[in-house]
C-alpha cells in the first residue's frame, strides 16, 4: 500500500497499526492455502479459530462479549485486507461479523448474544441470513417465506436461495413475512433458527464462478418450530431492521472491492516490473502505465470514499446515496481492474494458477451480490431526485 496515500490520512495510529497487524496475518496464514480452501468450497475451521484468537474477527464488538471493542473502521480494515487476498473468506466474515453479529449486538437479548454473538467473535461457529428467495432477490420485501403462530410457537415455511455460510452454519437469520402485504415493510420477523431444528434442511452446495472458498447453498424450512426467544428484536419489525442495515452493508462492499482492486494493482505492478517483452520491461510501455494508472486511481478514489462513510456511519449519519454510489464505483473499479490485470498477464492471465483468474471472477460478484448495480443506479437517481425536491 502506497505510505502517501490520502486515504491514511483518514486513519487513526492504532488503526494503521491494526492494519499493518492484519495485512500480516492475511500474508502469512491466508494467502499459501487460498487454492485448497477454493477447492475444499470452505474455509478451514482451524483458521476462523486462529482468527477469534487473534481478535480479528470481533474487533469492533463490545469488550463483554470477548470482542476488541474497536471502531467500525477496524471492520473494515480486516475486510479490504481480507477480500485482498481472498474474497471468498471475506464472503464468509462479511455474514459472520458485518451482518449477523451487528444485528446481535444491536437487536440481541443477553440471552441471544451469549449463545450466537461470543462463538462467532471466537471462530469456533458460523451464520447465515436468509433473505434472497428464488422469485427475486432484489424484491426483499414480497418473501413466500411465511411464519404464523401456533400455539406459544412459531412455525416457519418455505425455501430461501444463494445463501451464504449455509453448508457450514450453526445458527440461521431467517426473515420470513408473518402478517402484513407483499412489498410493506411492516410485517416481516427475523427468527434465529438452529442448524438441528426439526424440518430445516440445506441443499447441496453450489458450483460457483466466484468466490469459491464461501459455501453457498439453498436452505428450507418445512414446519419449522421455534419459540418466540429465537426471534430477534420485536415481531414484524424484521424487514425494517433489514432495510436500516443496507446502507452500512454497502459500505461494506466498497470496503471489499477496494481490497480485490488492491490485489489486482499488485499483481500487476509486480508482473509488468519483471516481465520482459521485444527487450523491455512491460512496465516501461504506455499502455501499461495507462493501465497502472488507472488502476491506481480507482483503488484511491474507492478507498478514501468508504474511509469517509464508515466515518459517517460511526457518527450514526445516513448515507443511503452515499452508499449506493461506493457501492456501485467500486464494484466498476474492482471488475476493471480485475481485467486489466488478466490482459498485463496475458496467457498466464488465464491460467487459474495464477491469482489473476480468481480475481477476475471474484470482482464480477459485486456488480450482483448485496444489490446488483442496476438497483444501485436506480437508488442514485431516486436519492438525487429526492435531494432536489423534484419528482420523477
Amino acid at each position: 500500500m502506497v505510505n502517501d496515500s490520502v486515504a491514511q490520512s483518514l486513519l487513526t495510529e492504532d488503526e494503521r497499526e491494526f492494519q499493518a497487524v492484519v495485512r500480516q496475518f492475511m500474508d502469512k496464514h491466508v494467502k499459501p492455502i487460498v487454492r485448497d480452501m477454493e477447492r475444499a468450497g470452505r474455509p478451514p475451521a482451524d483458521l476462523l479459530k486462529l482468527m477469534g484468537d487473534q481478535g480479528l474477527l470481533g474487533c469492533f464488538a463490545p469488550e463483554e462479549y470477548g470482542g476488541g471493542g474497536g471502531s467500525l473502521m477496524t471492520r473494515a480494515i480486516v475486510a479490504e485486507e481480507t477480500a485482498r487476498v481472498d474474497a471468498g473468506l471475506d464472503a464468509t466474515l462479511f455474514v459472520n461479523m458485518s451482518l449477523i453479529a451487528r444485528h446481535l449486538i444491536k437487536r440481541g437479548t443477553e440471552e441471544q448474544k451469549r449463545k450466537y454473538l461470543v462463538p462467532l467473535i471466537a471462530g469456533t461457529s458460523s451464520a447465515s441470513i436468509c433473505l434472497t428467495e428464488a422469485h427475486g432477490g432484489s424484491d426483499a420485501l414480497s418473501p413466500k417465506t411465511t411464519a404464523r403462530l401456533d400455539g406459544d410457537e412459531w412455525v416457519i415455511n418455505g425455501s430461501k436461495t444463494f445463501i451464504t455460510n449455509a453448508p457450514i452454519a450453526d445458527v440461521f437469520m431467517v426473515f420470513a413475512r408473518t402478517s402484513g402485504e407483499s412489498r410493506r415493510a411492516r410485517g416481516g420477523t427475523a427468527f434465529l433458527v438452529e442448524k438441528d431444528t426439526p424440518g430445516l434442511s440445506v441443499g447441496k452446495p453450489f458450483d460457483k464462478l466466484s468466490l469459491r472458498s464461501s459455501p453457498t447453498a439453498e436452505v428450507f424450512f418445512d414446519n419449522v418450530r421455534v419459540s418466540p426467544a429465537q426471534v430477534l428484536g420485536e415481531v414484524e419489525e424484521g424487514f425494517y431492521y433489514m432495510l436500516e442495515g443496507l446502507d452500512l452493508e454497502r459500505v461494506f462492499e466498497g470496503a471489499s472491492n477496494t481490497g480485490i482492486a488492491q490485489a489486482c494493482l499488485e499483481l500487476a505492478v509486480e508482473y509488468s516490473s519483471q516481465r520482459e517483452v521485444f527487450g523491455e520491461k512491460l512496465s516501461s510501455y504506455q499502455l501499461t502505465a495507462d493501465k497502472i494508472a488507472r488502476m491506481a486511481t480507482g483503488v484511491e478514489m474507492s478507498r478514501v470514499m468508504f474511509y469517509h462513510l464508515i466515518r459517517e456511519l460511526e457518527r450514526g449519519e445516513q448515507v443511503t446515496r452515499s452508499s449506493a454510489i461506493i457501492k456501485l464505483y467500486s464494484s466498476q473499479v474492482a471488475v476493471e481492474a480485475s481485467r486489466e490485470v488478466v490482459q498485463i498477464l496475458g496467457g498466464y492471465g488465464l491460467m487459474e494458477e495464477y491469482p489473476a483468474a480468481r480475481l477476475y471472477r471474484d470482482a464480477k460478484h459485486h456488480e450482483i451480490g448485496a444489490g446488483t448495480s442496476e438497483i444501485m443506479k436506480t437508488i442514485i437517481a431516486r436519492e438525487t431526485y429526492k435531494a432536489a425536491g423534484a419528482g420523477n
